[in-house]
Formats: structure tokens, C-alpha cells, sequence
């Protein structure tokens, strides 16, 4: 079965997880034969040119993390391997798939309990490396208000970027409305809560051989809790769509020979019942056999689940925690003036080696979550700097001309995301030492 056979059988379910978006984002090397620039191979159109990129050209999709107009936010959990240098044994045959998001399984069941416990719907997708659970939440709902609550502390920079329209930008034809950047970043605060949760359930070193688990790729071979998807701009954010093809093994890390592999849907759970459930040895099979794939998308509609108003229990469940605590007094913590945590960070008497070592290489060592866990747990520990103040120096950092960089810091703004990886590494750090127990 070619890849255009295979979007054909799974078209109408395709179309229904694309039901609330205005646009599609494409990716793959398919673009060059249409003249793109090898150094960037993205198309964002709209929706209606679905087809085209699915049915004609085969290529990979992803969903926004906004709707159209800012009518809902898309909260993914994002589960996958990660093993550096590595990843292509990710894709090297069904044995080694099998191995590899085995590692995962015990993780994606817990992250699943978590949310069946509390009567939350959602979508499981499983990816090549791991999986993603999706669900919708519609602003306006009692459920998303509760989330918008918790998301209020929006940084000035985030605000600006949001509220910019570029009619020549189809992520920006409305900009993002504040209601839904407050619930991207409530959201932001619930996954991190969940992860943590997760993260206190797997700290068992008894689990030999188990990969560790962690936010980000900040160990060289984890699972990886991957919650980058809620910092930035919410216009920025995708995230690759249910049904839709995943070639990486050939555009990554050029294993021509193979064909591409597919997302496959494991689970979608109403928030009473669960429909659908395979193991894993049915999961990879299909990933790896579009036919088989195609028959199985044939159980779902597509449709990705809505929240409802058991949001507002998980949220008071996270406003009774330390996590919530720990938020609340980052969010209450004075800034330091621009420039001042750069000067203070470099007189530190008690800054490590590393610390002074990303200071002196900020590009790219301040953006990459390895060193940034270690730049925090070393200021955080060894130093006893506030975590804002941890935030104020990779701000200060970021926003210095004289490093070079090639991020875009308007559309992803230094104060935003130097706040989102200071507190969450920070959160992470604090749970770690035992100052922090959830």
C-alpha cells in the first residue's frame, strides 16, 4: 500500500481531527520537488489544502495547538525514547519498535490512570518513539475557565507576541486571544503536574535496565516527558496528527530502504468507557504495515475528545499541592533588572564550573535542557538562588545580542521561556532533593 492508498482509507478520520483548525502544518522533503528551500521544508496552509499534502503529496500533518478564532486549546502529553545520539534504533525494525516503546508502556499506563481516575477524556496516538494523549478545551467552558484561572500570570512579551495580527500569517490572521493563552499556560501547569506525578511514580532504582523518566530530554537516554509544546507562542505550537504518516526513519535518518511508518490509535476514552485498546505488539504491527493501519483507523470517528468538568477537580487537586505553592511563589518573586542576574551570576562565589561554562558559551548551551537542568539545579542548590532570579539570567542571557542568536525571541519570547525552563526545572530539582513531595 503506497502512502497516498493509505491516507485514502483513513481520509474521513483524518478530516475530523482537523475539524477545529483553520490550518494544517506539513512537513517533509516532499517540498523540494516544488521548488522550497532545503533548509526549511514546513508548509502552513489551510486547511481545505488537507489533500493535497496527504492524499497527492503523502506527507506528514500536524494539528495546531489553537483553534481557529482561539475557540479551544489542544493539550497534548507527549511521551517518546529518547537516546541521543541513537534515535535510529528507534525505527531499525519491528523488534527493536517494539523494545524501545516498551520502555514507555508502564509510563503511558500510569499518565493513563492518572486521567481515567479523574474521569478525563482523551485521545492516545501512539508515535514511533512513544505517544501522545490529546483532548480539546473550549474556552468558555466551565472546565477551561478553571484552567484559564491557574494561567494568569502571563510575562508582557507573551501578551505582545499573541496579541499581533499578520494577515499575511495564517497562524496569526486573529492572533491568539488572552483567554486562550491563559488556558496554553494553565494547561502548561497541569502537564507539568501530571509529569511530576509520574516522574515520583518511576524513581524506583530497583527498575533495572528501565530507562529513566524525565522532563524534556535533560538525560541523555530517558523517556522523555517532552512539555516544550507549552513554551512559546501558542501559535507557534503543532503537534503531528492522529492517522498521520511519520517519516523520520527516512527523512531523519535516511533509511530510504524502509517504508514510512504511521501513527497508530491506541485508546479513546470518553471519561467513562475506553474504546479501542491494543497491546503493543498490535500497535507496531500496524505501524510498520499501512494496510493493517488502515484497518484499524477504520474503529474511530477521528474525532479528538473535549474536556469536561472534571478539569476543575484536577485543577483544585493541583491548587492543594506543593507544586501550586512552589508556582505561586515563583510567579510572586521580585525580578531583577535587566542585565543584573549576568553580573550577579558572574561575581557568584558559589556558581560551579558549569554554570561559569555556560556563561562563557551561552549559544547554545543555555537553550539546550541538559545544561539548562544543570545551570538550575546548580543555582537552585548550590547557591540558593531564587528560581526567578534563575529565570532573570537565562532572560538576560537570551536577550543579548552579543551571543548570536538565531531564535526568533519574538515569536519565542526570552521572558516566557526563560520563566517556563527555570520554574520547570527548578519544580523538577525540588522534587528530586526531596524538597519537594507531591
Amino acid at each position: 500500500m503506497t502512502p497516498q492508498q493509505y491516507y485514502a482509507r483513513v481520509f474521513p478520520q483524518l478530516r475530523s481531527s482537523f475539524a477545529e483548525f483553520h490550518y494544517l502544518v506539513a512537513a517533509g522533503d516532499e517540498l523540494l520537488a516544488d521548488g522550497w528551500s532545503p533548509d526549511f521544508l514546513v508548509a502552513v496552509e489551510p486547511v481545505d489544502q488537507l489533500a493535497k499534502f496527504t492524499l497527492e503529496k503523502g506527507m506528514q500533518v500536524h494539528l495546531p495547538v489553537v483553534a481557529r478564532r482561539s475557540h479551544s486549546v489542544l493539550a497534548p502529553i507527549d511521551v517518546e525514547v529518547f537516546l541521543l545520539g541513537d534515535n535510529h534504533l528507534l525505527y531499525t525494525d519491528q523488534g527493536a519498535q517494539r523494545h524501545w516503546i516498551g520502555q514507555t508502556v508502564p509510563v503511558l499506563r500510569y499518565l493513563e490512570g492518572l486521567l481515567r481516575d479523574r474521569g478525563i477524556p482523551y485521545l492516545l496516538d501512539y508515535t514511533p518513539s512513544g505517544a501522545h494523549l490529546l483532548w480539546h478545551n473550549v474556552i468558555g467552558e466551565r472546565a477551561t475557565t478553571a484552567v484559564e484561572q491557574i494561567g494568569h500570570a502571563l510575562e508582557p512579551d507573551i501578551v505582545r507576541a499573541c496579541e499581533y495580527v499578520d494577515p499575511n500569517d495564517i497562524k496569526r490572521w486573529w492572533g491568539i486571544s488572552l483567554p486562550a493563552a491563559r488556558v496554553f499556560h494553565g494547561l502548561g501547569r497541569l502537564v507539568e503536574y501530571l509529569s511530576l506525578l509520574t516522574i515520583a511514580a518511576f524513581d524506583d532504582p530497583e527498575r533495572a535496565g528501565q530507562l529513566p523518566v524525565t522532563i524534556s530530554d535533560s538525560i541523555d537516554r530517558c523517556i522523555n516527558l517532552d512539555n516544550s509544546w507549552c513554551e512559546g507562542s501558542p501559535f507557534m505550537r503543532s503537534i503531528r496528527s492522529p492517522f498521520s504518516l511519520h517519516k523520520k526513519n527516512q527523512q531523519k535518518h535516511g533509511m530510504t530502504h524502509h517504508p514510512p511508518l504511521v501513527d497508530v490509535v491506541g485508546t479513546v476514552f470518553d471519561g467513562t468507557c475506553a474504546h479501542g485498546e491494543a497491546d503493543i505488539d498490535e500497535v507496531v504491527a500496524c505501524m510498520w504495515d499501512l494496510e493493517r493501519a488502515a484497518e484499524r483507523a477504520e474503529q474511530f470517528t477521528g474525532l479528538i475528545p473535549h474536556s469536561n468538568d472534571t478539569m476543575v477537580d484536577l485543577v483544585n487537586e493541583y491548587r492543594r499541592s506543593p507544586l501550586f505553592e512552589f508556582h505561586q511563589q515563583f510567579d510572586r518573586t521580585e525580578e531583577l533588572p535587566r542585565g543584573a542576574a549576568v553580573d550577579r551570576a558572574t561575581c557568584e562565589p558559589a556558581a560551579t564550573d558549569h554554570v561559569r561554562h555556560v556563561l562563557s558559551s551561552p549559544n547554545p548551551l543555555a537553550l539546550q535542557p541538559k545544561n539548562m537542568l544543570r545551570v538550575v539545579r546548580d543555582l537552585l542548590v548550590e547557591a540558593n538562588w531564587p528560581a526567578k532570579h534563575i529565570a532573570n539570567l537565562l532572560r538576560d542571557l537570551y536577550i543579548d545580542p552579543a551571543h548570536c542568536w538565531s531564535t526568533d525571541f519574538f515569536k519565542y519570547p526570552a521572558d516566557q521561556k526563560a520563566s517556563f525552563w527555570a520554574r520547570t526545572f527548578s519544580a523538577l530539582t525540588l522534587l528530586q532533593t526531596g524538597r519537594l513531595t507531591l
